[in-house]
């Protein structure tokens, strides 16, 4: 905790947020940047890395490289961490829900987006206004169908629980859009749907 404290004194996040604007065609680049972030929003210091523009610099890099999933993975994971009560809102604001919920669109075989998307909608869900941003821009539909296509992964299936638990369990209105989406789901992959 010490050693993260004097890293965090001595890491100049703009210094990092510049790095990934000057290299943005470099995925590798904005993992890295991304995970930066992911790694110093571990603890006490999530707000103060949104405060210096992390949040932005995350969402820029997932809009980048949309087709990454590399990127999509390391994004959602800063987003997750950095998803303090704090800064829910600020990352709605900021465009996380549409990149995660694009991200997740993007890349449905991939169980590591999946599961990384169902975990960031579960956090920014704690908050009541998240949780109609959540439900208008699609992300009960992108939870459904994570945990439809990856059955067989125990970490999918938990974070589209928490998700999906902490979207309906506060709202009647989002329990029947949630009830919904599950009905279409299943209709879909039964063959019956379009």
């Amino acid at each position: 905790m010490a050693a993260k404290k004097r890293i965090l004194a001595s890491v100049d996040v703009p210094l990092i947020i510049s790095r990934m604007a000057a290299h943005e065609s470099s995925a590798g680049v904005q993992v890295a940047g991304c995970l930066a972030f992911a790694n110093l929003a571990m603890d006490e210091h999530k707000v103060a890395v949104a405060a210096k523009g992390g949040i932005e610099a995350v969402v820029r890099a997932m809009g980048a490289h949309e087709s990454s999933t590399e990127v999509q993975i390391a994004g959602g994971v800063a987003l997750n961490n950095l998803a303090t009560a704090e800064n829910r809102v600020a990352i709605a604001a900021k465009g996380g829900i549409e990149a995660v919920v694009m991200a997740m669109a993007a890349h449905e075989s991939s169980a590591g987006v999946q599961h990384a998307g169902c975990e960031v909608l579960a956090n920014l869900a704690m908050d009541e206004k998240n949780r109609v941003a959540i439900a208008t821009k699609g992300g009960i539909e992108a939870v459904v169908r994570a945990m439809g296509a990856h059955g067989s992964s125990a970490a999918v299936q938990e974070a589209g629980c928490w998700a999906l638990g902490n979207i309906a369990a506060w709202e009647s209105g989002m329990r029947s859009q949630l009830m919904e989406a599950c009905r279409r789901w299943r209709f879909n992959a039964s063959g019956n749907g379009s």
